[in-house]
């Protein structure tokens, strides 16, 4: 691949770098990303069911270690080990960064009312594998088959990190983190193929083939855009109502908690665009001498028998 390719690698996973930051900063450190994510978590207390709950307790260690198996299996099938272990490094890489992260990254407390959690939940761990369980099996499968792949993945990637501002385990800007934790993963992985020449341009195909390989682009892209919209019009009047009331921590808004949502899944939904994005035309594999033969073996025609030595001596 060209170095176009590694320089747009490169500028992606700073531009995710710088934008970890922020969200830290602003959701974290700041009066207003406190007061605006006290009112998600206010407005989801008390929704913990148990069949909520029980989706997110199924994944475990035992299970984030079965898909990494699983996708380190589809590469060693594809005959490609190196993008089955570069796919399973997102994964595990994704999972402990954001374990250590929670650990290391406080969490101050700077409002003096209301119903504030103490823990250091950013980013959120359960986002995290899903998310980069996702982003990896985007990496692992053919080409062809990596927009429908997205489509799939995306709809139980983004549901966790729903899933986990709903029953009130996180914050909006914990599933935001771990998004953009595995975004970094993936241009991490993506630039290593890149350098050890396991890149190639990819045929994006005619016709049919070519429209259903942009159809998941185009679904993902209308659903970042509406919770987009939600996000700004729901955050605005939450923002409003909590400035215009005596005692906002007493201030239980649904609203808030749909604007909560509606964040997550616009992040969820432009994680995947991103790798898309990144990935677009690219397909994660090194040249195949023997399909570099059969393209010159077109272009020569059909090849010619050899002449046989009777032949031969009898002209």
């Amino acid at each position: 691949m060209s170095r176009g390719f590694a320089h747009k690698v490169i500028i992606t996973g700073s531009v995710c770098l710088a934008a970890l930051v922020v969200v830290y900063f602003a959701a974290v450190r700041t009066m207003t990303g406190q007061r605006f994510e006290d009112a998600v978590l206010r407005a989801s207390d008390g929704r913990r069911s148990p069949p909520l709950v029980g989706l997110l307790d199924s994944i475990t260690g035992w299970s984030v270690a079965a898909l990494v198996i699983l996708v380190v299996v589809i590469g060693l099938i594809r005959g490609l080990p190196h993008l089955g272990l570069a796919a399973g490094a997102v994964i595990v890489g994704s999972v402990v960064t954001a374990e250590v992260m929670q650990g290391l990254l406080t969490r101050p407390i700077l409002l003096t009312y209301g119903y504030r959690r103490e823990d250091q939940s950013f980013p959120s761990g359960h986002t995290a594998v899903a998310m980069s369980v996702m982003c990896a099996l985007m990496m692992v499968v053919p080409y062809r088959r990596r927009g429908v792949t997205a489509l799939l993945a995306s709809l139980w990637a983004v549901g966790v990190g729903a899933l986990t501002v709903t029953v009130s385990w996180h914050r909006p800007s914990d599933t935001l983190g771990s998004d953009l934790i595995v975004l970094l993963y993936v241009c991490a992985a993506v630039l290593t193929l890149a350098w050890s020449g396991s890149v190639r341009s990819a045929d994006p195909g005619r016709g049919a083939t070519r429209v259903t390989g942009k159809l998941p682009g185009v679904v993902l892209a209308i659903a970042a855009g509406t919770a987009l919209c939600v996000t700004v019009v729901l955050g605005h009047q939450v923002m409003r109502a909590l400035a215009a009331t005596p005692d906002p921590g007493e201030l239980r808004l649904g609203t808030a908690l749909i604007a909560g949502r509606a964040i997550t899944l616009a992040g969820g939904a432009l994680t995947c665009l991103t790798v898309l994005a990144l990935l677009h035309a690219v397909d994660l594999r090194p040249p195949s001498g023997a399909a570099a033969g059969h393209a010159l073996s077109r272009r020569a025609g059909p090849p010619t028998e050899p002449m046989s030595p009777q032949t031969d001596h009898a002209h």
